[in-house]
């Protein structure tokens, strides 16, 4: 199925309630009542497969200490269904293009359903912000520059896909937070490549710090050893007229930090084997300037989410990754409303992938699901997010991307820390501790 197949199926199946922008002389449905403060219908769907939203997944499990990873909260739950390559006609409806093409590609592939649980959750002060976001978050410079929001989603009830793709780059991910994950691309022969990555990031915007930079970015690189202390860093931006989206690189522990204009858009990311560019970078980064993105509906669709089977302690790549793809019997897939966005390259610009389709968890406004065609309209790109609740911040957020390169056998995966340490959202960070100054000494503070 290629890109216009896929939009025409899109269109022509029913619309659920609050799937669109809503008209002005319509009743806008109350942030905190029929919504969510987040903007997500509260209620369960009429099948009730997914369930109303109750808050969201907020308590600490027992004997719980910070710097070991989370149980499993849902490890009791047994499998609701699975969709096979014999099944695709019969779930269509319910898949992105890009798990057809996986299911189509692959008869070893298949996508096992479990219940529906709605973990995402924030702090109390980001929903109040949120909901305050509604009435003041303004876009202008042609949608890009941002003004008027602070510290929580800036459009709750988005207006056009410009506004649902801000929500997912200025999502709730804590005020901070530095994580160690390994990057490994299966290869044939069982062979496994691998790289190990440390992440730093920060969030002015979301700590409520007016003014600067809204966030900040630091991937260092810890193996290799050849490659050690090699460092990307990324500023990100609230108005690209004023000040841009910024990057930075560094080879090795003592080279010499250069400007890296050119990390954006198209560019192939290093760190995923080519298989990814650099706008892929969190399911997508960097300014929105070359493409027109279009807000297409809200619709129940199945999902990664809950992603602790993959998660597992422990659990060493050659345990779950196959040539191709991963062992199904470590992914899990819900039904949850997603918000649907279609972006499309502008004229007068390139790009090696000029059409995507982004969907967007409704509860926590994370990319989860990433269709990339070619300048042919074909699909050769496919991404998801395997998120986690964190309880202890309280947060939703990816323990893993994985990222389909369907023209071959490849796939890379990012984030891997099943054998490292879980994600520290406790690490005080500052805007600081990014200048790019911090590039330049011998001995660095993190």
């Amino acid at each position: 199925m290629n890109r216009r197949q896929f939009s025409s199926l899109l269109l022509s199946l029913p619309v659920l309630p609050y799937a669109a922008p809503i008209a002005a002389q319509e009743k806008v449905p109350a942030l905190g009542e029929e919504l969510t403060p987040f903007g997500a219908v509260r209620g369960a769907s009429r099948t009730r497969a997914i369930p109303p939203w109750k808050g969201g997944l907020t308590r600490v499990p027992n004997g719980w200490k910070p710097g070991a990873h989370l149980p499993d909260p849902y490890d009791e739950d047994g499998r609701w269904f699975t969709v096979g390559p014999a099944d695709l006609d019969r779930y269509k409806v319910r898949l992105s293009a890009g798990l057809q093409a996986m299911l189509t590609k692959y008869p070893s592939f298949e996508i096992p359903v479990f219940p529906s649980n709605r973990s995402a959750a924030a702090p109390q002060r980001v929903y109040d912000e949120t909901i305050g976001n509604a009435r003041r978050a303004k876009l202008g410079e042609n949608g890009l520059a941002l003004s008027g929001a602070r510290v929580g989603v800036p459009f709750p009830i988005p207006a056009n896909g410009v506004q649902a793709m801000w929500n997912h780059i200025l999502r709730w991910r804590g005020n901070s937070f530095s994580r160690t994950g390994a990057t490994v691309l299966p290869e044939s022969g069982g062979i496994y490549t691998a790289a190990v990555y440390r992440e730093d990031w920060q969030s002015s915007y979301a700590a409520g710090i007016d003014g600067g930079r809204p966030f900040h970015y630091r991937r260092t690189t810890l193996m290799p050893k050849a490659e050690a202390g090699t460092t990307l860093l990324l500023h990100g931006t609230l108005n690209p007229i004023q000040a841009g989206f910024a990057a930075w690189f560094r080879q090795g522990e003592t080279g010499k930090p250069v400007r890296a204009p050119d990390f954006v858009y198209d560019t192939p990311d290093p760190a995923s084997g080519g298989i990814r560019t650099a706008d892929m970078l969190d399911m997508f980064c960097g300014p929105l300037d070359r493409f027109d993105f279009a807000l297409v509906t809200r619709r129940e669709m199945y999902v990664p989410y809950n992603a602790s089977r993959m998660n597992t302690p422990n659990l060493a790549p050659a345990d779950f990754l196959w040539l191709g793809h991963p062992n199904p019997q470590f992914l899990r897939y819900e039904m949850h409303r997603v918000w649907i966005v279609e972006a499309r390259l502008k004229s007068g610009f390139r790009h090696a992938l000029p059409e995507r389709t982004y969907y967007l968890d409704e509860d926590s406004w994370q990319i989860v699901m990433a269709d990339h065609y070619d300048a042919k309209g074909d699909l050769v790109r496919y991404a998801e997010a395997h998120g986690i609740a964190y309880p202890q911040v309280p947060v939703f957020a990816p323990a893993l991307e994985i990222t389909y390169d369907l023209t071959g056998d490849r796939y890379v995966v990012n984030g891997l820390d099943n054998q490292l340490a879980p994600p520290d959202f406790a690490k005080p960070l500052r805007p600081e501790d990014f200048a790019t100054d911090t590039l330049e000494r011998k001995r660095r503070p993190w």
